[in-house]
């Protein structure tokens, strides 16, 4: 196997941790950093013909939630009474001793991030879980740019537990207290891992998921969590079930494996090496119990054939395999060590075969034989390595487009002290690979979670002197195809005229339906099929017998002229045939008023934009029905809009060209107000960053000495010399002194 680079994206931060990246459902990138969560969205770039990749920027801070906040007051005159171990040992474990007298307060960070499965959030969105160094768990949720915690599990939890602890904080003695069940109360509320269930619906359906968190004190929670509307913006969340386990180290990954809607396990790594498994009959099945003090790294479910289900675990360079059946027992176990350093990423490509990288910057491909073996390979990398390691590996929900994540190996120079860190976005070559084939074949895919695949095909081209000739071919007869295809070639259609022309364009909707001849055929087959779904109401509504009149005069347009025999292949002109022939009985409204002045509009309504009176018809993209009300969706891609109307019929009301959820524009329905009154934003600055800023631009404190050194030259003129040699920038700036 081969790489092939599309695109890097450059990080101002250092990242430190392994594992550090992930891809959301949702088409959303997550980056572990040091400061916070980086969040990475790939954007539509289609009207650019720079080799260029778009991602909108969000940052997410640690919680500034500490979960031994009701023992801070008497933390202070409680460790003093401890003997001299103790009183050590409880000020080495920071989040146990978060604030004390003469003693810095710990900053948190977060450490552990995990994506929920995509639709828990209406329409089609991802909550993050975020676990930070003080022990709190998160649920939040992305609104416009900015991040929320929309649910604090470990103020929950608290509330669940604190009748548990046996110390009355008001009248407590501390003398008499036992220091190392003080320690172990507080290790209770310190969260270390979760994990989240895929997606079920309950006997309402109602779409759910189970969100597993776990406990310093090794006590494993399970969350029922209820998918979240748009309005108001609220999560209930309920135990459903708690337990403990016999262990004094923590749980440092767990893993959800769905066998049935009522059946499941929950694999849990331990920091010692130990393996348990948790069945949906709440038996604890040992399936290692060597301690070997390699910390479990990461888990993952490898397949599932024959009652057999094989995970993989990852500890340091040893990859393991083991197989357990549908009640957790461990049937075999086999394993490998790479060479080098450890394991940084891990990929499940299919079902017997994995993508790793590990520290020293390699890229091994696994396999797992019919026989049972576990062979390996080294992938072989064209992207740009040297000193450097790899700390994270991530999939795109289409599986065309991967990310891998370096940093520096070690003392890096002033070239790269500002940006060390990069994403490297990159694919494998080959026809498996072959981002137009996986959109072709994947007919139900969403724009918004393929959109990888359109960009790499534009990225690639685009750095070609003759970009036509390395994009796909465009057929010339379109009526056969269905509307997946018929989406694919309409924006594969944009991307070749704007590459073409070599000319940067601004707006998308005035671009595509002059140059693409599938948009037309896109809105035969989405308004005959909307049509024919409200002929099968036994009410209509006003509004419903007018856009049902709009959509037959468009169809009836349509067919004006076609000749039967030559188009008995042709699917738009049947499913338009079959909606004229469900609606032809219908009694129909044919008058159109104005909405704003009653004027008789007698234009076509796809031709006309506004009234007799020049009133403006702002129109939807499938009813052709006025839109004069705030309360209206929009597409994030194309920025058509749509009736309020719709809302009645789809549950999620998708654009009919991109096949995006639409969406509500957040300012006009208040959603934002209330989110920033019930709930803490994430995106906004805390306070110790804040401090740590002042610090550095007065020259205070171990800043000192860079800080004076980079205002010394501040105020001077700079120049930029930059050096292009075999793809290979390099940029250098001089003061002039």
């Amino acid at each position: 196997m081969e790489t092939d680079e599309i695109y890097n994206i450059s990080v101002h931060e250092l990242v430190t941790a392994n594992f550090s990246v992930d891809w959301s459902s949702d088409n959303q990138i997550s980056l572990i950093t040091p400061r916070g969560v980086h969040i990475f969205e790939l954007q539509p770039n289609t009207l650019c013909s720079n080799p260029t990749a778009k991602f909108k920027r969000s940052f997410i801070y640690a919680s500034n939630y500490l979960p031994c906040q009701p023992f801070i007051p008497i933390i202070d005159s409680l460790i003093n009474n401890f003997d001299r171990e103790n009183l050590y040992l409880a000020m080495l474990e920071e989040a146990l001793s978060p604030k004390l007298t003469d003693k810095d307060d710990i900053i948190p960070r977060i450490i552990a991030v995990s994506w929920s499965p995509i639709k828990l959030v209406k329409p089609a969105k991802c909550l993050l879980a975020t676990v930070t160094s003080a022990g709190a768990i998160d649920l939040t949720l992305k609104l416009g740019n900015n991040w929320y915690s929309i649910c604090n599990l470990s103020v929950l939890w608290w509330n669940v537990v604190k009748n548990d602890f046996d110390v009355n904080l008001k009248n407590i003695d501390v003398y008499s207290l036992n220091a190392e069940m003080f320690k172990y109360n507080l290790r209770r509320l310190q969260g270390t891992a979760v994990a989240w269930s895929e997606l079920y619906n309950d006997d309402f359906s109602i779409p759910f998921s189970y969100i597993v968190t776990t406990y310093r004190s090794c006590d494993l929670v399970i969350w029922k969590i209820t998918r979240v509307s748009e309005f108001p913006m609220e999560v209930e969340s309920t135990i459903i079930y708690r337990t403990r386990f016999e262990s004094q180290t923590k749980i440092t990954k767990l893993l959800w494996i769905s066998l049935n809607k009522k059946k499941y396990l929950i694999v849990i790594g331990f920091f010692d090496g130990q393996i348990y498994c948790l069945n949906d009959k709440a038996e604890k099945k040992c399936i290692s119990n060597i301690v070997d003090n390699i910390p479990i790294s990461d888990v993952k479910k490898f397949s599932h054939v024959n009652d057999e289900i094989n995970v993989i675990v990852l500890k340091n360079f040893f990859y393991i395999v083991i197989t357990l059946d549908c009640e957790g027992n461990l049937l075999k176990q086999k394993h490998i060590q790479l060479p080098g350093f450890s394991i940084t990423g891990l990929l499940v490509i299919d079902e017997n075969s994995t993508i790793v990288t590990t520290q020293n910057a390699k890229m091994y491909y696994i396999k797992f034989t019919e026989e049972g073996k576990l062979i390996f390979e080294d992938i072989k990398c064209d992207m740009k390595i040297s000193k450097c390691q790899f700390l994270g590996l991530a999939r795109a929900p289409s599986g065309a487009t991967f990310i891998n994540v370096t940093s520096p190996d070690g003392l890096y120079d002033h070239l790269i002290n500002r940006e060390p860190s990069i994403l490297q976005m990159f694919c494998f070559k080959g026809e498996m690979w072959n981002p137009w084939n996986v959109l072709e074949n994947n007919y139900n895919c969403e724009c918004n979670t393929h959109w990888d695949c359109l960009e790499t095909i534009r990225i690639r081209a685009s750095r070609e002197t003759d970009p036509e000739n390395h994009l796909p071919n465009i057929p010339e007869t379109l009526e056969s195809f269905t509307i997946h295809k018929l989406r694919n070639i309409m924006w594969l259609t944009l991307i070749t005229k704007v590459l073409k022309q070599k000319k940067h364009v601004k707006k998308i909707d005035n671009v595509v339906g002059e140059i693409s001849e599938a948009q037309p055929l896109i809105f035969v087959h989405s308004a005959s099929s909307y049509i024919i779904r409200l002929a099968k109401k036994k009410i209509l509504t006003h509004d419903m017998r007018l856009c049902i009149h709009f959509l037959r005069l468009y169809l009836e347009v349509f067919l004006a002229g076609e000749d039967d025999d030559n188009n008995k292949n042709n699917i738009a002109m049947i499913k338009a045939k079959d909606a004229l022939n469900a609606t032809k009985n219908l009694n129909l409204v044919e008058t159109e008023l104005c909405k704003l002045c009653n004027e008789v509009v007698t234009e076509l309504p796809w031709n006309t934009a506004s009234c007799p009176n020049g009133h403006r018809l702002p129109r939807c993209a499938l009813t052709l029905l006025q839109i004069t009300c705030l309360k209206y969706r929009s597409c994030p891609v194309c920025a058509r809009i749509f009736h309020p109307s719709l809302d009645n019929e789809y549950e999620d009301v998708k654009c009919l060209y991109c096949n995006v959820s639409t969406e509500y524009d957040n300012r006009i329905i208040g959603v934002n107000d209330e989110l920033e009154k019930k709930c803490h934003n994430l995106s906004i600055q805390p306070l110790w960053e804040m401090q740590g800023n002042k610090l550095q631009e007065s020259g205070i404190g171990p800043f000192n000495e860079k800080f004076n050194k980079k205002l010394r030259f501040s105020t001077s003129d700079t120049f930029t010399l930059i050096v292009n040699k075999d793809n290979e920038t390099i940029t250098e700036t001089w003061q002039e002194l």
